[in-house]
């Protein structure tokens, strides 16, 4: 089972990357054939086959004169590739090298249990490589006879204009440069997911914090206010089964009160709190929804409404009632306080008994109420709101969030006793397949949320039906 579970996680990896392991590969078998084609000289190569005799008295060939013509072909080859021997070649060819030069250009080897030797001569000129190894061969002839004394070297084929190039091999370098390029591929991309510290997968969350993901949702161009302007798209999908987890997330005290907050500044922490208030609204419950970001707020931007009066005016002019401040959304059932002037102690005004009373008041007149804050890192205002709430909802943007840094958040809302209902991850890629998987684990057969919310959702029917 645990290789099972080891094979499907290398198997995410390479999911998740494939682009890269793709076009990497691609890109270097592309590049490897641009440069064999066109930037390699095309060389070729031309091969004379001489045969070493031992000259006997003797009409018949014995196996003892093969045997010592077998072991002078290794002898044949130094004289071939002798500087002398060159030498005599540049001067009958007349050929355009020196004599070094053209040493550069000949293999000389013997066939293998053979009293054969092949001279091969390479050159990017086909014509003048077939000459060299004639000519080479024609002066390895006449020095044998000049060094050894006997005349036992003869000409079994002579070179011929070769039909192709030998070098370079274009297929064969592509394919290597393919395969290089493959395993360079998956050594990056399994590298980069070593060293990627943020939070991608909700296993892992749920495993590394005993917090449950109560909510997937993928990531959106364009209108951020998607559970109203698109209401049939996935995204809005996902706000829809949020709303059912939070609702049975429980069953005997029933989250009416729910903060929002999040590791770093960029969770998309508004974008789930106008989302979940329009999602509530739709199913017919009254829902306010406060801007308790005094430091950045962003509430007003996404309604298009005004931001004062706010929740700051309300906290520090007692004089002001709810009604004051309070604004109509595009939902009759959404109502919105905004933030307000901008305060310059918004942590000293969240803590103020007039902020406490306000939200024992606004749980009063609302079905629900949803606070979005500032981030848990970032100031300790989340924090001091946490203490007004039911429930609170920790908002993690998909890549965006490092382990240290929600371990971190998790553990300050700890400190202030924060009922923590679960783990939103936000933005996640649906091209990169991830966000089906999720919605499809997390919202069918989650065994950390699904088989909880099935047993509390037969509770409550059974509640229901027995009231």
């Amino acid at each position: 089972m645990e290789q099972e579970l080891d094979l499907y996680a290398i198997w995410q990896v390479i999911e998740k990357r494939l682009k890269i392991i793709i076009l990497i590969p691609l890109i270097a078998g592309l590049v490897s054939f641009l440069y064999s084609s066109f930037m390699i000289t095309p060389l070729y190569s031309s091969s004379a086959k001489l045969m070493v005799t031992r000259t006997t008295d003797a009409r018949e060939i014995f196996w003892q004169d093969i045997q010592a013509s077998r072991q002078l072909v290794g002898t044949y080859r130094e004289i071939a590739l002798s500087r002398r021997v060159m030498t005599l070649a540049v001067e009958m060819g007349e050929l355009p090298y020196s004599a070094a030069e053209l040493r550069a250009k000949i293999d000389v080897e013997g066939v293998r249990d053979t009293e054969l030797i092949n001279l091969t001569a390479t050159d990017p000129d086909p014509e003048l490589a077939r000459d060299i190894a004639n000519v080479v061969a024609a002066a390895f002839m006449e020095e044998v006879i000049e060094i050894m004394n006997v005349e036992n070297v003869s000409v079994v084929d002579d070179a011929i204009p070769p039909g192709g190039p030998v070098s370079p091999r274009v297929s064969m370098n592509v394919a290597v440069a393919f395969a290089v390029g493959l395993m360079g591929a998956l050594g990056l991309v399994f590298l980069l997911e070593y060293l990627d510290r943020t939070i991608k997968e909700p296993q892992e969350v749920q495993k590394r914090f005993d917090l449950p993901v109560i909510g997937v949702v993928p990531l959106v161009e364009g209108d951020k206010l998607f559970a109203l302007s698109e209401p049939r798209s996935p995204p809005a999908e996902a706000f829809r089964s949020l709303r059912t987890n939070i609702q049975y997330s429980s069953v005997d005290n029933p989250i009416k009160s729910i903060l929002i907050t999040g590791a770093n500044p960029y969770c998309g922490k508004s974008t789930i709190s106008s989302n979940l208030g329009v999602t509530l609204a739709q199913s017919g419950a009254r829902v306010l929804l406060v801007d308790a970001d005094l430091r950045r707020p962003m509430l007003h931007k996404m309604f298009t409404i005004n931001s004062e009066p706010g929740l700051s005016s309300l906290i520090f002019k007692e004089e002001l009632d709810l009604n004051d401040v309070v604004q109509k959304s595009i939902h009759e059932n959404l109502m919105v306080i905004p933030s307000g002037p901008i305060p310059p102690y918004p942590a000293e005004m969240l803590a103020s008994q007039r902020m406490k009373m306000l939200a024992d008041q606004f749980a009063d007149r609302f079905d629900y109420v949803i606070y979005d804050s500032p981030p848990i890192i970032a100031v300790t205002d989340a924090a001091v709101l946490a203490g007004y709430v039911n429930g609170t909802i920790f908002v993690m943007d998909y890549g965006r969030v490092k382990w240290e840094e929600a371990a971190n958040a998790l553990e300050q809302l700890k400190k202030v006793n924060a009922n923590v209902i679960g783990a939103v991850i936000n933005s996640v890629p649906r091209s990169e397949a991830y966000y089906n998987g999720y919605q499809y684990y997390y919202g069918s057969d989650s065994p950390g949320v699904s088989r909880k919310l099935k047993r509390k959702s037969k509770k409550l029917l059974k509640k229901g039906l027995s009231g």
